[in-house]
């Protein structure tokens, strides 16, 4: 688990062990709370989204409502490609 600190800040930032992106944390509880999970908000979004693609919308209007975006991009993968 590669963690460093941000000199600045005092914030943690994390490796995703899925997508590698480096996530920011206010605690040490909250990255072992990310570990057990499976990985990044990022990841784990991806993950469902790419189970139960219906769920998109939800997961938009919820990120949106709440200016909570996934730090790491990787749930845009899932998303589906329009001409």
């Amino acid at each position: 688990m590669v963690i460093y600190t941000d000199p600045q800040t005092g914030e943690y930032l994390w490796a995703c062990p899925e997508c590698g992106t480096f996530i920011r944390f206010h605690s040490m509880l909250a990255i072992q709370m990310a570990k057990q999970a499976g990985g990044c908000q990022g990841c784990r979004a991806r993950m469902i989204l790419s189970q139960q693609p219906v769920l998109i919308n939800a997961f938009l209007d919820f990120w949106t409502r709440t200016n909570a975006w996934p730090q790491s991009p990787s749930w845009m993968e899932v998303l589906p490609v329009t001409a």
